[in-house]
C-alpha cells in the first residue's frame, strides 16, 4: 500500500513539473496578464564566474519566478488566500494603497495631501509654498496674454481629487501628524480667478454635486474619477471652449447611464490581482456620442497633464468633437502626437498651431502645474519675438 501511494506521489509530482514546463514553453493556456508594473527579466547566460559567485542562480531563479508556467493563476490564487485569512496586500504592505474597513481605497499620497496637504514635499512653510505657486500663476496669466494675439487660447482645468471628494471615507486617525498647510488647489482656485486666467474648476463643481448625483463620482476602489464623472466633464469642457472662444463646437450627447466597472474605475483593486473583486458600491457608466452638427467647427486641443484625462480619452468621442488632441503627458510623452517625447516636437510651432491648450491637474499633482511647459513656452516665444525684431531691424538698415 505504502509502495503505491509513493508511486502515485511521484506521478503527480512528475505531471506537476512537466504541466508547468509545458505551459511556460507553450503557452498553451492563456491567462489575463497581472496588474502593475514589472520589470522584465531576461534569461541569464550561464557562466562559470555567475556559477561561482552565485549571480547566475539568483537571476535563474527570477527569471523563473516570471516566467514559470501558471504563474498568474497561481498569484492570484495566493494574493486571494492572503487578503480572504490575513486581510493582507502587497500593495497596502508597501504603503503605496489604503485599504479602509469597508473596502474604500485611497493612493498614500491623496491620503497625505488630505490631512497636511503634499506642500511639505516642495516647501517647509506655507509662504515658500505660496511663492513657489504664485511664480507659475504669475507666468500662466504672462503666457495667455502671449498666445492671445496667435488665437491660441490657453486655460486651465482644476480637477478634483478623489481625497476631496471622497474624505468622509478615510480613517480618522491616522499616522500623518503635522499641521495641514496651504494646499495648491485652495491657492489656485483662488488666485486664478484675481489674475483673470481662464480656468474651470471642476473641483468645486464635484463637491457641489457630490450628495445629489444618482452615480459614484469616484469609484470605491478607483484612484481617477469615475469614467461616467469624466465623460459629464468632457461635454462642459466643450462648452466651455464654445463660449471661451466664440464659436460652435459638436457637443459630447449621453445615453442613459447602466451599471458596468471597467478601467480605470477600479484601478486600485486591480493592483491586487485577486480572483474575486472587493465588494463595492456598482459603477455607472453611458454611451457618448457626438451630436455631428454640420456647423461646428472641429478645433485642435493640445492637453498638459496628469493621467485623469485618459478617461475622457477612452470613453468620450473626442475623436470626432476636435480635430487633433495631442495629449502631453505631464509635459514629458507625448501620445497623439508626430514624436513620442515633447523634447523631440517643435512645441512652440504645435502651440500656436492649436485652438486650445488646457492643463489639466487634479488636487494632488497641482503642485507641479504645468510641469515647466509654461516657462518652457515663455521663454520660446521671447526668442521668436527677439528675434523677429533682430530681422526686422536688418530689413530696415538695408
Amino acid at each position: 500500500m505504502k509502495s503505491k501511494t509513493k508511486v502515485i506521489l511521484l506521478a503527480l509530482t512528475v505531471s506537476l513539473l512537466c504541466a508547468f514546463a509545458i505551459q511556460q514553453g507553450t503557452g498553451l493556456f492563456k491567462f489575463k496578464e497581472l496588474s502593475g508594473v514589472t520589470e522584465t527579466q531576461s534569461k541569464p547566460k550561464m557562466t562559470c564566474e555567475g556559477l561561482l559567485n552565485g549571480t547566475f542562480q539568483q537571476d535563474m531563479e527570477a527569471y523563473l519566478k516570471q516566467n514559470c508556467g501558471f504563474r498568474e493563476p497561481l498569484t492570484r490564487l495566493y494574493n486571494q488566500v492572503l487578503w480572504t485569512f490575513f486581510r493582507y496586500a502587497k500593495v497596502v504592505e508597501d504603503q503605496r494603497v489604503l485599504v479602509t474597513d469597508d473596502n474604500w481605497m485611497f493612493e498614500i499620497w491623496t491620503v497625505e495631501e488630505y490631512y497636511q496637504s503634499r506642500s511639505y514635499n516642495y516647501a517647509e512653510d506655507s509662504l515658500g509654498m505660496a511663492q513657489i505657486l504664485e511664480a507659475e500663476a504669475q507666468r500662466l496669466i504672462q503666457l495667455q496674454q502671449a498666445l492671445e494675439p496667435y488665437n491660441t487660447h490657453l486655460f486651465v482645468a482644476l480637477l478634483p481629487g478623489k481625497e476631496q471628494i471622497c474624505g468622509e471615507h478615510l480613517p480618522k486617525d491616522y499616522y500623518f501628524n503635522r499641521e495641514k498647510k496651504i494646499t495648491a488647489y485652495e491657492f489656485y482656485a483662488k488666485r486664478l480667478k484675481e489674475l483673470g486666467v481662464n480656468h474651470v474648476d471642476f473641483a468645486e463643481w464635484f463637491m457641489q454635486i457630490k450628495d445629489t448625483v444618482s452615480y459614484p463620482l469616484f469609484p470605491q476602489t478607483g484612484t481617477h474619477w469615475s469614467n461616467l464623472a469624466s465623460q459629464h466633464t468632457a461635454d462642459s469642457l466643450v462648452r466651455y471652449m464654445e463660449n471661451l472662444a466664440g464659436i460652435n463646437m459638436m457637443n459630447i450627447l449621453l445615453g442613459d447611464d447602466f451599471q458596468r466597472t471597467l478601467k480605470p474605475d477600479a484601478d486600485l483593486e486591480s493592483l491586487m490581482n485577486l480572483i474575486w473583486p472587493l465588494k463595492k458600491r456598482p459603477n455607472r457608466l453611458a454611451y457618448a456620442y457626438p451630436d455631428y452638427d454640420s456647423t461646428a467647427v472641429r478645433p485642435t486641443l493640445i492637453t498638459v497633464g496628469d493621467s485623469f484625462y485618459w478617461n475622457i480619452l477612452n470613453f468620450t468621442p473626442v475623436w470626432d468633437v476636435f480635430e487633433k488632441v495631442p495629449y502631453w503627458y505631464y509635459f514629458s510623452t507625448a501620445y497623439f502626437d508626430s514624436a513620442s517625447k515633447v523634447g523631440e516636437l517643435d512645441v512652440l510651432q504645435e502651440v500656436m498651431d492649436a485652438d486650445f491648450v488646457m492643463l489639466s491637474y487634479s488636487t494632488g499633482s497641482l503642485y507641479e502645474m504645468s510641469n515647466g511647459f509654461s516657462k518652457r513656452l515663455l521663454y520660446l516665444i521671447k526668442q521668436m519675438e527677439k528675434n523677429n525684431q533682430k530681422t526686422k531691424n536688418n530689413g530696415i538698415q538695408q
